[in-house]
């Protein structure tokens, strides 16, 4: 897929998705996308857009570009309403900020791939941002693997299996949705796939929360169809927290639902749909700083019941055995999701998933 503007090549990716961010001019502009499938048919969509001058310009440094340990990061933040404020993270973790609109700062890198993002608010608390993912030359010190990559629970043979599916395309994401009664913070938020460093199997993906609205929170899904005879669940994955004690929460939802209660050592909670709340289970959920993290849970379905029957992290298998009352809905169908909640200061913080795998039977 390629997307052009005003008749300039400006984006390229394969796979049939992609989710990113184009500066352009303020006035008017021509957005095409262009799309080829495997037999060399290609399919195109123009439609004409119109840009305020309001937003984040950088000229450095550019979308996939390798540097030497350092990288200068220029720019300028616009709107009518004036700039207030200007920050930059990298790989989540605030590295500097400006009352300027103007930006002009050289960042330290270690080697590895490096997730940065410009952020700005101007006088309405109006948030703009604009990522980018460089690479720092050099060979990235990875960070230690938990337990083994196979499933931590066993797994029939005629189960049916979808396999790294941070690494689908055809995502979807929402932040007000993912807050309370469906209408929660508009906080700035990002997934950026086919990330190399860290990483467990050379690809994968990495979602971003910030902002400075308190408590802010978003959910990306990727739907898998509808599988009518499926009752027996297992949801194997691996995540890497830069700063776990910064997150409220991380929750993870197939029909079932469940959140780590990381910011005050909660631990494991698991939805009950009938009366719409979270339960406490008594199981622990210790996550590890800048390391891998491996985790599983195993559930079914029982009649009109949801069976939470274990969740093992890391190794450590502790059985939960919770029934909870089913809810009628009128949807048909199979997703994965994984959601992260802001604390009390929005600190913002990324989150990485790989080797995201579901089994069903």
């Amino acid at each position: 897929m390629q997307v052009y503007i005003d008749g300039a090549l400006k984006y390229q990716t394969g796979g049939a998705s992609f989710n990113t961010y184009i500066t352009v001019g303020n006035g008017g502009h021509q957005v095409a996308v262009k799309a080829w499938d495997s037999s060399g048919k290609n399919f195109m969509t123009i439609v004409n857009v119109t840009a305020s001058g309001s937003g984040i310009t950088l000229s450095s440094p550019t979308e996939g570009q390798t540097v030497n340990g350092s990288v200068n990061v220029v720019g300028t933040a616009s709107s009518p309403y004036g700039i207030t404020a200007v920050q930059i993270y990298d790989n989540g973790n605030l590295e500097y900020k400006t009352g300027s609109a103007s930006l002009n700062h050289t960042l330290s890198l270690t080697p590895g791939s490096h997730y940065i993002m410009v952020q700005a608010w101007d006088e309405t608390g109006t948030i703009f941002f604009h990522p980018v993912t460089v690479t720092s030359a050099g060979t990235p010190a990875q960070p230690p693997v938990s337990s083994g990559s196979a499933p931590q629970a066993t797994i029939p043979a005629n189960a049916a299996r979808k396999l790294d599916i941070d690494q689908m395309g055809g995502w979807a994401w929402c932040n007000t949705c993912a807050g309370a009664n469906g209408a929660g913070p508009a906080d700035p938020y990002s997934m950026t796939q086919s990330i190399k460093s860290p990483a467990l199997d050379g690809n994968d993906a990495t979602f971003w929360l910030g902002g400075k609205i308190a408590y802010g929170s978003a959910i990306w899904w990727k739907q898998l169809g509808a599988v009518d005879s499926a009752s027996h669940f297992v949801y194997d994955l691996q995540f890497y927290v830069n700063n776990p004690t910064i997150a409220q929460g991380l929750g993870l939802k197939y029909i079932l639902g469940t959140e780590c209660d990381v910011r005050t050592n909660g631990g494991w909670r698991v939805w009950d749909t009938a009366n719409a709340h979270w339960v406490a289970t008594g199981a622990s959920c210790s996550v590890r700083a800048n390391a891998w993290n491996h985790l599983t849970w195993e559930t079914e379905r029982v009649g009109n019941q949801t069976h939470f029957i274990a969740v093992t992290l890391n190794g450590y298998r502790q059985v939960i055995n919770r029934y909870f009352n089913a809810k009628p809905v009128s949807a048909r169908e199979l997703n994965v999701a994984f959601q992260m909640d802001g604390d009390e200061h929005e600190d913002n913080y990324q989150v990485w998933l790989d080797k995201v795998n579901f089994y069903y039977w």
